[in-house]
């Protein structure tokens, strides 16, 4: 019998008594140096329901986290029983996101089977990215208390003919909701599904041509939420008697997709002298083909990469290793490094966005990519968790 690999239900939307714009909020890993997005979205939030409340936005890791990871668990208890959710429970949801880059983003919400996603080669759902470890522990504590989980992971798969997103979207049934999306984050709309069975027969048809042209099944490449879903893994191997926890909700989009581009994830370093690490950057690349760009307090200097954009992530990643940085923050656009580089002791390494085309292509045949190799979007394009399940 042929895997599945998607599974359907359970899925939860807020009731239609919750105010949607303030429930829906962007990713954790977003914005994780920049107080003021997160300290201006609460203050819109207040104390409506909102996923703020029960999510754990990494710019505050170094808080107090066993005391947010509670009020994150007595949350998700209080929005299941006042009734935040909806009592129907969905087999899936279609969205149509559209933000200030793009007019339309096509994804499939569904459930996938941890048990069919490994770091390795031979997995049919594979990681794309190492993880930063750190990043990990606070969600599978999250995972492990919390009765709910609300998704940012977003799988890619390879369908340039679009039989699977784009066919479930032209054949989609009712509306479930559509509003405005906070903090400029556009617009967001979904669909309940008309028909699983073609949604399984989609599946099978992209397993079956991935495993003609790579030599083993390779359905979806993780484009998004390695952390999130690495610490959904985790848990499941712990409590593999939790029935709930093998699975992880997700939403499936086509890497071939107008509405998906790829950006370079820049490094923002924390150093004790700024000239000095300027210079063993610019010295260690000295030679290298391709031409980038160091920023600090404003000004710009250049430096060398590989032309292979992996290969330079690689390479600055390691050099910012061995060098000894006293902290390393990840961030996305050169406008957010430039300012975030202004600050002191400061110094933003911009980095080259990987080819989309060849993403299946590179993890098949070298495994993961280096950690935070790039981002599907701006920062405000990035998925924003609305679509829940509980975990038992």
């Amino acid at each position: 019998m042929k895997k599945k690999y998607v599974s359907f239900g359970d899925i939860l939307l807020p009731s239609d008594k919750t105010d949607m714009t303030k429930f829906a909020c962007i990713a954790c890993d977003q914005f994780t140096s920049d107080y003021a997005y997160w300290n201006k979205l609460g203050q819109f939030v207040g104390d409506s329901p909102s996923a703020l409340g029960i999510t754990y936005p990494e710019i505050f890791l170094n808080d107090s986290a066993d005391e947010r990871i509670r009020r994150i668990t007595q949350n998700c208890r209080r929005y299941l029983d006042t009734g935040v959710f909806g009592e129907t429970a969905y087999d899936a949801v279609i969205v149509d996101r559209s933000t200030p880059y793009c007019a339309s983003r096509k994804g499939l919400v569904v459930k996938i089977d941890l048990d069919d996603y490994t770091t390795d080669l031979e997995s049919p759902i594979r990681a794309t990215e190492a993880v930063v470890a750190e990043r990990v522990p606070p969600r599978m504590k999250i995972r492990e208390n919390s009765p709910l989980e609300l998704p940012h992971i977003m799988l890619l798969c390879d369908d340039p003919d679009g039989i699977l997103v784009e066919a479930a979207y032209k054949s989609r049934g009712r509306k479930l909701y559509g509003f405005e999306l906070n903090m400029g984050g556009g617009s967001i709309s979904g669909y309940a599904p008309t028909d699983v069975k073609a949604i399984e027969n989609a599946v099978a048809a992209l397993a079956e041509k991935s495993a003609e042209k790579y030599g083993r099944e390779f359905v979806f490449a993780v484009g998004d939420g390695n952390h999130s879903l690495a610490a959904a893994k985790a848990m499941h191997e712990k409590h593999p008697e939790n029935q709930q926890a093998k699975y992880a909700l997700c939403e499936i989009v086509n890497v071939r997709s107008d509405g998906i581009i790829f950006h370079p994830i820049h490094r923002l370093c924390t150093v004790k002298d700024k000239r000095d690490f300027i210079s063993y950057m610019q010295s260690k690349t000295r030679g290298l083909p391709a031409v980038s760009r160091l920023t600090s307090g404003g000004e710009y200097y250049t430096y060398n990469l590989p032309q292979d954009a992996t290969d330079g992530v690689a390479l600055v990643q390691r050099l910012i290793d061995e060098y000894g940085c006293e902290a390393v923050d990840y961030i996305h656009g050169e406008k957010e490094l430039k300012e975030h580089a202004l600050g002191e002791n400061k110094v933003g390494a911009e980095l080259f966005a990987p080819d989309k085309s060849q993403l299946f292509d590179t993890v098949n045949r070298r495994g993961k990519l280096p950690k935070k190799t790039f981002s599907i979007g701006e920062g405000v394009e990035k998925r924003y968790y609305l679509e829940a399940r509980r975990l038992g």
